[in-house]
């Protein structure tokens, strides 16, 4: 069936951007990931890439016009299939999809980091057993430019208006949707749950009613049923033996993963693309919502006393981590930022109690944030009303019961601050740091039984791997300078500073990554795709970061 390809915002205040060029022809086949169009922003240049599978049946923006955020630009459909102006005409009526492809990074808090004082509380002491402190106000989710300007010319508080975007990313057709929804659109999400993805009320209950036969059913039988009754769930999702979704309003990204024996339960469940959900997880909360490739592994439980009150909340960012028999407590407001790694066994608590606070003893409830790319180490919990400061790290085993600056080492029982979290280096160590990563990537590909040849100097190194379709190539660089052009059948150039001007430059058949800023572009071989996986496991996430390995060479 064929479907539009949206252009997806691209993190810049810009209105519109200036469409560069196609990368495949119309008639050509695209598989959802595929770079398929260049467009420039005032600051670098970016790839497209395909958001569905299929061949591109026709192209609806020029080389050299300028292109809004958001606008259909392409459509993909089956081989043969008609595109006339009225198929598009159609298209372009139905209501915009759900999820965009790149996500606004989710900031939580202020930065930098700003701790408060926080009054102990069981762990550490006595505190006055009421919520002493108010979280800190957290950033609103972000808005499209047009989206703004139409709720400034309609009254309307976007404060009100639910977001379908990536963390909650407010777009053009949210806001005509609620005001052609009517008041109740814009209430709040614990009041009432509707827009897209809102399931019909006598559906839901007669899930409810019969969770286990329902659960029996096979994962493309319940997804369609889903989607029949209102829930907006993206291509090449699953849901695994024995798993429920028990929401009002359900909207999910592509290839969207629910493992087995999973039980979700909200108000309202939101999620951009490649979602994970191990198997056995149990998830309960007013409101759920998470970035893009947002992986919870196995035996997980969210939820616990107070889940289903009116200000239990979690929203997790980007692709983040969160692993086995970890426990989140999100009785208030729990927010995760991007890439935050919470270990296996880890405990996060919004409340805690036990005897009469009347009698002196410590009742709090209070919301917790943690901060984009901070990690919480194995068997490590976290106390209400902490707030964990961007980039920070938790040692395995300790108890926080106070605010955790940005960038900082804290450890023990309470958990006190011992150093910085990260070794300041020079670009020298940092170019040491890339050859390495380059020659440790050779020597796992060598383990593994590949034919892998690195020839390596203080700033440049190759590597070879032999294969029966011919050589791919890897070349770093520290300062991307690249010679030649070698034939082989994979060619990937690896900077460690990639101007734009030649990073834009690199041929379309060749991978071009750089490292700092972390991005690609470009065909990505089994070579890159091994490469790529291997930075990510080593905390080196290129953009655009919405990408999961599917089996390669590692």
């Amino acid at each position: 069936m064929a479907a539009l390809q949206h252009l997806p915002y691209l993190g810049t205040a810009e209105d519109d951007v200036l469409f560069v060029e196609w990368l495949v022809a119309v008639g050509e086949a695209v598989k959802t990931g595929q770079a398929i169009a260049t467009v420039e922003t005032l600051k670098a240049a970016f790839e497209v890439e395909a958001q569905h599978d299929g061949v591109m049946l026709r192209q609806l923006c020029e080389p050299g016009a300028r292109v809004s955020v958001q606008a259909p630009i392409a459509v993909v459909g089956a081989v043969r299939e008609s595109c006339d102006d009225a198929a598009v005409h159609a298209l372009l009526q139905k209501p915009a999809a759900a999820v965009a492809l790149e996500p606004v990074s989710m900031k939580v808090g202020p930065q930098p980091f700003a701790p408060a004082a926080v009054e102990p509380n069981s762990v550490g002491g006595s505190n006055s057993g009421q919520e002493t402190r108010a979280m800190r106000p957290v950033t609103m989710a972000p808005v499209a430019p047009a989206a703004r300007r139409r709720a400034a010319e309609l009254g309307i508080d976007l404060a009100t208006v639910v977001g379908t975007g990536p963390e909650g990313f407010i777009r053009l057709a949210d806001v005509e949707r609620a005001v052609a929804a009517g008041p109740h659109a814009c209430e709040s999400p614990t009041q009432r749950a509707s827009g897209p993805g809102a399931l019909d009320a006598e559906f839901l209950a007669q899930v409810r009613r019969d969770a286990v036969a329902f659960g029996a059913l096979a994962s493309d039988f319940k997804l369609q049923l889903y989607r029949r009754h209102g829930a907006q769930i993206g291509e090449g999702s699953k849901l695994g033996n024995g798993s429920v979704l028990l929401a009002e309003r359900i909207v999910l990204g592509e290839r969207a993963f629910v493992g087995p024996e999973c039980r979700i339960e909200a108000k309202e469940l939101a999620a951009g693309p490649l979602l994970h959900f191990g198997a056995r997880c149990r998830v309960r909360a007013t409101r759920l919502q998470f970035g893009d490739n947002a992986f919870f592994a196995d035996d997980l439980e969210i939820g616990g006393g107070g889940a289903m009150e009116p200000e239990a909340e979690l929203v997790v960012g980007s692709h983040g981590f969160v692993g086995e028999h970890v426990h989140l407590n999100p009785c208030r407001t729990l927010r995760i930022g991007d890439e935050v790694v919470i270990s296996r066994n880890a405990v996060v608590m919004t409340h805690s109690f036990g005897p009469s606070w009347l009698r002196g003893y410590p009742s709090r409830f209070a919301g917790v944030l943690i901060g984009d790319g901070a990690q919480i180490g194995i068997s490590a919990t976290l106390f209400p009303g902490v707030e964990v400061g961007a980039g920070a790290v938790i040692l395995s085993g300790s108890s926080v019961v106070t605010s955790v600056p940005a960038g900082r080492l804290f450890g023990g029982v309470p958990a006190t601050d011992m150093k910085a979290a990260a070794q300041t280096l020079t670009a020298a160590q940092t170019a040491e740091r890339a050859v390495a990563l380059v020659a440790e990537f050779a020597r796992q590909l060598q383990l593994r039984g590949f034919l892998a040849t690195l020839t390596s100097s203080p700033d440049r190194s190759v590597l070879v791997v032999a294969r029966d379709d011919g050589e791919h190539q890897l070349e770093f660089s520290a300062n991307a300078s690249f010679a030649g052009s070698p034939a082989s059948a994979e060619r990937v150039l690896v900077a460690m500073d990639f101007p734009d001007e030649q990073f834009a430059a690199v041929p379309p058949n060749v991978t071009a990554i750089g490292l700092e800023p972390p991005r690609v572009r470009g065909p990505m071989g089994p070579l890159g795709a091994a490469f790529r996986e291997f930075l990510r496991k080593r905390g080196c996430r290129l953009h655009p970061r919405t990408w999961a390995y599917t089996g390669g060479w590692l």
